[in-house]
């Protein structure tokens, strides 16, 4: 039995000049907000009543308005207890078993320094009344002149998108466990059998902070064209003509109704990440091992899993990230390395008593193969248009591994209106303003997997004592076999369900003499 106990701790890393955003205080009014209440006033719009127009939250920044250096705030508590168990059952059979904690770094080789503000992109507007008229023309792209950057404070980057770190960041933390059997065979064998688990938790999760209220958004199975046209309808601009908005992307005379609805209108996005995601990993692992004997070896792993996930958001305004198959899940993976010295050669098999030259050239040559074979990752589609009942529905797009082709993956179900199962690809019917239900990734239908060899082929020579040289060949993808990039998932896309590229690279073959002495 092994115990253990590890601490760690972490600070907080800095910037070397403190340049560089800290966080995002939604308490403070921002310094337009007079100005911008007063013209939203004058012309307020019926979604919005004026009472309800706000400009709350402004950046802050390290070392600055009372804030410390460091990025955020660490956590003290990262203890991290391993317990470790052995058992000989018999003489060729043990049981081992095992648990940890395991926390992840978020040290400087993780995060880098937000410099928003310190560097200033000066954007072309080419028109402020959605191409009415012109101010930006080819031969002056830029008529409001280059923006610098000023001193930093709440006025920074305002009509821009901005992330922040969040004020205490605790380290997200893994715990994992395993049984393990283990059982000695004849022929300097073994063969052994576990089960492995993981759960991740305080996996950070990009938010975003700026969006448009879930109350505005249509829940139709189908296309709302009444809310797409409410929505991305222009309406008057509370910020046209404030300074602070200058080259920034609202920095016209109109937005849409979208934008004005959202909780911070002065920005155009806000996101940090959150410590709210998980995950969870079951597997069962077996391996068959060979040591070198008689003149090969042979080593297999074979690995049966699933991997979950919550760590994205399937819509912005949901209160938790979206449990859904692991974009590394991969449920099967197989692996066989074997090596064998080829009994041809002088003291072998065949040749016992070669002549040395012949021996030279056809004697003492070894080979190694390496076969890996692995389930494809699940394919992932966007904010699709789905008519279907249930679960059985889903997998009709699945096709029978011998029918499944470049020029078509899966079965690309098409639906010309609702009571027809299929994807509408009408791109004039897709969905938009909408809460998404049809998840990001479907378990059933994957990608191509990997399916390869690779190859070598060596002989050592020896010249007395003191010098030994190997010619050597490797032959990477030996059998060439292509690996297939993802298929196209936009189903109003000619190319829908086709893959249309490779991943990876074609057989390469190299050839080697090394002289050792």
């Amino acid at each position: 039995m092994n115990l253990g106990l590890r601490w760690e701790y972490e600070s907080a890393p800095t910037e070397r000049y403190n340049r560089s955003v800290r966080g995002f205080d939604a308490s403070v009014s921002s310094p337009i907000s007079e100005a911008a209440l007063a013209t939203y006033a004058s012309n307020p719009d019926a979604a919005l009543p004026v009472e309800r127009f706000s400009t709350m939250g402004a950046l802050t920044f390290a070392n600055t308005g009372g804030q410390p250096r460091g990025l955020w705030e660490t956590g003290n508590r990262n203890f991290s207890p391993r317990i470790g168990l052995a058992y000989q059952l018999t003489p060729k059979m043990v049981v081992r078993a095992g648990y940890g904690i395991f926390f992840a770094s978020l040290g400087v080789d993780k995060e880098a320094p937000i410099q928003t503000g310190f560097s200033q992109a000066t954007n072309i507007i080419p028109s402020i009344d959605n191409g009415l008229t012109f101010q930006a023309t080819l031969a002056n792209p830029l008529p409001d002149g280059v923006q610098m950057p000023s001193a930093v404070g709440p006025a920074t980057y305002l009509g821009r998108g901005i992330s922040f770190f969040p004020g205490k960041r605790p380290n997200p933390y893994s715990q994992r466990w395993s049984l393990n059997i283990q059982r000695e065979l004849p022929g300097r064998a073994l063969f052994e059998a576990s089960y492995v688990g993981n759960r991740g938790t305080r996996l950070y999760v990009t938010r975003d902070y700026d969006f448009t209220p879930a109350e505005y958004l249509s829940r139709s199975p189908e296309r709302d064209q009444a809310t797409i046209n409410y929505l991305t309808a222009q309406v008057s601009n509370p910020f046209f003509g404030l300074p602070e908005f200058a080259g920034s992307n609202i920095a016209g005379r109109t937005m849409s109704r979208a934008n004005l609805l959202t909780p911070y209108p002065h920005f155009n996005g806000i996101s940090a990440p959150d410590p709210m995601g998980y995950s969870w990993y079951h597997s069962f692992q077996a391996r068959f091992e060979k040591r070198l004997s008689r003149g090969f070896l042979v080593s297999a792993n074979y690995t049966w899993s699933k991997f979950m996930q919550a760590t994205e958001m399937l819509n912005a305004s949901d209160p938790l990230p979206t449990e859904v198959v692991s974009d590394q899940d991969r449920p099967h993976r197989l692996t066989v390395t074997g090596l064998v010295e080829i009994p041809v050669g002088r003291g072998r098999a065949l040749g016992r008593d070669m002549h040395r030259a012949l021996d030279a050239a056809l004697g003492g040559w070894q080979f190694q193969a390496i076969y890996l074979g692995q389930s494809g990752p699940p394919i992932g589609f966007g904010n699709v248009l789905w008519r279907g009942t249930g679960p059985e529905d889903l997998h009709r797009l699945v096709l029978p591994k011998g029918q499944r082709t470049p020029d078509l993956w899966f079965n690309t179900l098409a639906s010309s209106g609702p009571g027809e199962v299929g994807f509408e690809t009408n791109n004039s019917r897709s969905l938009a303003q909408n809460i998404r239900t049809f998840p990001q990734r479907l378990t059933g239908l994957r990608a191509d997997g990997h399916n390869f060899w690779n190859a070598s082929l060596y002989k050592q020579f020896r010249f007395g004592e003191r010098f030994r040289m190997q010619l050597r060949t490797e032959w990477e993808g030996a059998l060439n076999h292509p690996i297939f990039a993802a298929p196209n998932t936009a189903p109003a896309n000619t190319l829908f369900g086709q893959v249309t590229a490779t991943q990876g690279e074609a057989r390469r073959i190299w050839v080697g003499l090394k002289l050792m002495f």
